[in-house]
């Protein structure tokens, strides 16, 4: 029978917080020895550890694979290299990579800039509208987006050249989609709700006091938005540029649907040519080299991302007293504005959907005619059943499985973060944060390269499992920066109560830490399966024909020139894709209390740089 000695509790605040503070450490301490570990905890250290190396596998793997023979994997060389910089046109291949990305970046920033600008800082009467588009927008993938401007702008048989042909015109294509400036600018169009949304608090939490003494002093509006406001956004703007530029050199969606039909050579189409030859095995080496090559170019993408991120506190003016500044009459100027956000709706939601529904419910591509309206049927929808079903039940553990990995492993680092006081928490989170710096698609070759390295003690290699790991692991960063803001709301007295009343550590892990941040794991559970619904990359990477999911299915008939039936399929899979959405929207606690918003918002800021909402848009 154990012992307890009775303790005197001290009068004076100080000493009741240490004696409370020591006695929950000597509980600690007991609870330690009495279950064999850290309190039992050990369990969630060791799920963090795993999804540490989970991390560690997407640059590591790549390393390793581009040193590895064609022949035989487990032999080592430099002949991969030696492949890469003999390549005739590296050059121009590296050069077209980097103006994809500014190119992307500046039509992202071209739309996103204003249209955040109008629903944060103007009296824009339509914001409702507006952000509900941008979030309806999230909905339609990227390469289905492509995927209509190809039926529309095809050179040969483009439904707007076509339209164009018929009025005698000229022969030649008015429109050619097949070039490098109609891909950065519909992904740039696409970027757009995800720049939107992480600009967004930037803009809306910018206090006024500047600006008004600019006012106060003689200085016209015009002046203090150049010389004061711009400058203030400066970092969440060039931020927001840096990530997104990571985006859209490594992103294959658009790429792969107009560059690759138009010849177009970036290092992402290297990488997939590699992997599907059209004679012969794959050539893991030669992908994982060309992936370095794309990780350098993204990584100093990332270390400019995280040194606007961390020189943005020299810009911050928000204090206990701040106030926002007042919204700004647009007066007549608000239907340049509408106009401005109905034309970025139109080229990125509007007729995408419409070429989609279109082509969906026609035999064959054609132009909108009397005729045409004669052939309408939705025959296609019933084709597209018959090839949805095993895609879709793929999918649908593909999701859930990168559900249970990015929460497991994400709640597990979070508690190691926020709770366990350790310099190990801090060297974990930043290994995580920076794992975005790994492009999806050098990610996937590298655990590819893992699939068949386990593939004699574990069969994963091309299945859905394999995919399933490595949507989990590039979404875990997105997890951890979702969880980390509810767990710093979490105040220690909470954990100490408990150790003070003999309960482990595993118990508080469980039945204290968990139930209440509940709401940003069920959050973090809708936005990762939207995610991974979305992703076409990975999929299309580690895919070895075993593994079809929705997304490839859509990318193949596509290819195939299975047009109306990829168009059915695409539909299904926006319904799909919209439900997710909502429920994440539901699920994103934009029901809560305006104050309750601002003080999590606020303390998540002082204790952690942000992190993008989107990675793998």
């Amino acid at each position: 029978m154990k012992s307890l000695a009775v303790r005197t509790r001290p009068n004076n605040c100080r000493g009741s917080q240490e004696w409370q503070r020591s006695d929950a450490m000597a509980v600690h301490e007991r609870n330690d020895t009495s279950s064999g570990g850290p309190g039992g905890i050990a369990l969630v250290y060791g799920l963090a550890l795993l999804g540490l190396a989970s991390v560690a596998v997407s640059l590591l793997g790549n390393i390793l694979a581009s040193f590895s023979d064609r022949a035989d994997i487990g032999h080592f060389t430099l002949l991969n290299y030696g492949e890469l910089l003999g390549e005739h046109g590296l050059g121009d291949v590296t050069l077209r990579t980097l103006m994809l990305g500014v190119g992307s970046v500046s039509m992202m920033l071209f739309f996103g800039f204003p249209i955040a600008w109008i629903l944060s800082r103007t009296d824009f009467a339509w914001k409702r509208m507006t952000i509900g588009v941008l979030v309806a927008k999230l909905a339609i993938p990227g390469f289905i987006t492509a995927m209509s401007y190809v039926w529309l702008l095809n050179p040969t048989s483009g439904l707007v050249n076509r339209m164009f042909g018929a009025t005698a015109l000229g022969a030649e294509p008015v429109f050619n989609i097949y070039g490098l400036g109609w891909i950065c600018l519909l992904q740039g169009a696409v970027l757009v709700p995800a720049c939107v949304f992480l600009m967004l608090p930037a803009f809306q939490h910018l206090d006024a006091t500047l600006e008004e003494a600019a006012w106060v002093s003689g200085v016209s509006p015009a002046r203090t938005i150049r010389r004061v406001v711009l400058p203030l956004l400066a970092p969440a703007v060039l931020g927001a540029a840096m990530f997104f530029f990571v985006i859209s050199v490594e992103t294959f969606d658009i790429v792969g649907l107009i560059g690759l039909p138009g010849g177009i050579k970036v290092l992402s189409v290297w990488i997939y040519d590699a992997m599907h030859p059209a004679i012969g095995m794959p050539d893991y080496g030669f992908a994982a080299a060309v992936g370095i090559l794309l990780f350098l170019m993204s990584a100093v993408a990332i270390g400019f991302y995280i040194y606007f991120v961390r020189r943005s506190e020299r810009y911050a003016v928000v204090a206990g007293k701040g106030r926002s500044s007042p919204p700004q009459s647009l007066g007549l100027w608000r239907w340049p504005a509408l106009a401005f956000v109905c034309g970025w709706a139109f080229i990125a939601f509007v007729l995408p959907l419409v070429t989609l529904i279109w082509v969906a419910l026609v035999p064959y591509l054609q132009v909108p005619s009397s005729a045409a309206l004669k052939t309408l049927s939705l025959t296609s929808f019933n084709f597209a059943l018959s090839y949805i079903g095993t895609p879709l039940l793929n999918t649908s553990i593909v999701a859930a499985g990168a559900i249970l990995l990015a929460l497991t492993w994400g709640a597990s680092i979070s508690w190691v973060v926020t709770r366990s006081g350790t310099r190990t928490g801090l060297w974990l989170d930043t290994a995580v944060f920076l794992s975005p710096a790994v492009p999806s698609m050098v990610a996937a070759v590298a655990f590819q390269y893992l699939g068949i390295a386990l593939y004699r003690w574990l069969p994963i290699y091309g299945t859905i499992w394999l995919i399933s790991l490595a949507i989990g692991t590039r979404l875990l960063a997105f997890c951890t920066r979702t969880i980390n803001a509810a767990s710093w709301q979490i105040h220690r007295q909470l954990d100490e109560a408990a150790y003070v009343s003999g309960v482990s550590r595993l118990k508080t892990f469980r039945y204290i830490y968990l139930p209440i941040i509940a709401p940003s794991l069920f959050y973090s559970s809708a936005m990762v399966g939207l995610l991974s619904v979305r992703e076409l990359t990975v999929p299309l990477i580690i895919d070895a024909g075993k593994a079809p999911v929705v997304s490839t299915l859509v990318f193949q008939l596509q290819t195939n020139g299975n047009h109306n039936v990829a168009a059915a399929v695409a539909i299904y899979m926006i319904a799909l894709l919209v439900a997710l959405v909502f429920i994440a929207s539901r699920l994103s606690g934009a029901d809560r209390p305006a104050q309750s918003r601002r003080q999590a918002q606020g303390r998540s800021a002082e204790r952690r740089e942000p992190v993008p909402l989107l990675a793998a848009e």
